[in-house]
């Protein structure tokens, strides 16, 4: 009996789908993911995109959580300072912070969305306490995160280059976990 599918294995061409899903997303935003451009660019059927992912919605969360296992993969050694650990994490959000608005606005309609984005606030929240637990009192330490949450996204909504940015969240930083004045 002939093939119908190719030999490859589906982990594999899951890989490729969300590799060039996540390039679409990295060039052009959440209105560059369709699923037919990616169809036509991979030389699949767009149902074969489908067959794997059943909705623009699921495709976009499992592109937005390999980018995040990226993150994760290439994370700073605990040598490094806390303030700089917490500084590389937001540059690498900075390619997220962008489909920010996407998030919220998807989150609104599929609750695929709208549960990747609660995990995702959950991490972020659960990582900065732990980088200000000690620094500040543990009753004052969901307003803090909250704060350095807000400045830092504030960072992205200003546009604010590279070097500025960290000088403002290295401010911030240090203000609540007490270092230098």
């Amino acid at each position: 009996m002939p093939r119908t599918r190719p030999a490859e294995s589906r982990d594999e061409k899951m890989d490729e789908i969300l590799a060039v899903a996540e390039r679409r997303l990295r060039e052009g935003g959440y209105p560059a993911l369709s699923v037919a451009a990616i169809a036509r660019e991979l030389g699949v059927a767009q149902n074969a995109i489908y067959w794997y992912f059943p909705s623009k919605d699921e495709l976009f969360v499992a592109t937005l959580e390999r980018m995040l296992r990226e993150i994760a993969a290439r994370k700073p050694s605990k040598r490094v300072g806390e303030i700089e650990r917490v500084l590389w994490f937001i540059d690498q959000f900075q390619a997220l912070s962008g489909l920010r608005g996407a998030m919220t606005e998807r989150a609104l309609s599929s609750a695929v969305v709208a549960d990747f984005v609660a995990r995702l606030d959950g991490l972020l929240s659960r990582m900065l306490s732990n980088a200000l637990r000690g620094h500040v009192s543990e009753a004052d330490l969901p307003v803090a995160v909250q704060s350095f949450r807000a400045t830092a996204e504030g960072t992205f909504v200003q546009g604010l280059d590279r070097r500025t940015r960290r000088r403002v969240l290295t401010f911030a930083l240090e203000q609540l976990l007490g270092g230098p004045r």
